[in-house]
């Protein structure tokens, strides 16, 4: 759950669809531990992944939140709490804002849209695919049935 914090910040009005293709990784996880980033600027949050979504995320990831997010009062990122996170790629490290993060039902659900229409291309290719072989083989019987009729009926 974000906490009011988090919808106090100016974010675009982008659809998540939008936010989701855009984004270099995506995943439902939940926050285990926190420490300063190097550079001073935000916080480095260690999540344990529930689910991948998208992108290099592997069973535990660090996600640099930037300073805005970290100031903009109550932190929408709660401990142990699942959350979905979009996050972007700067260098080797992942970067995410408060405009990246989601409702985890929310975020799974626009990313099993996608999935499900890849699953119902592969399903419809697959049928086409039976078809058109059951087709050239009823074809190729009926041809051997007319070549046999024909041989005896010289």
């Amino acid at each position: 759950m974000l906490a009011p914090g988090a919808l106090a910040l100016d974010c675009p009005n982008i659809p998540l669809e939008e936010r989701l293709a855009a984004a270099d990784a995506a995943f439902v996880g939940r926050v285990v531990g926190e420490r300063p980033a190097a550079n001073g600027t935000g916080r480095v949050y260690h999540f344990l992944v529930d689910q991948r979504v998208k992108g290099p995320v592997g069973r535990e990831v660090d996600v640099l939140a930037a300073e805005r997010l970290v100031d903009a009062g109550d932190d929408p990122l709660v401990h142990d709490e699942a959350l979905g996170v979009m996050a972007n790629l700067e260098g080797a490290r992942l970067t995410t804002e408060s405009c990246l993060l989601t409702d985890p039902g929310a975020l799974l659900s626009v990313s099993d849209e996608a999935r499900g229409t890849w699953i119902k291309i592969v399903i419809g290719l697959g049928i086409l695919a039976l078809v058109l072989w059951f087709s050239i083989r009823r074809l190729r019987a009926r041809q051997a049935q007319l070549a046999a009729r024909s041989r005896l009926g010289r």
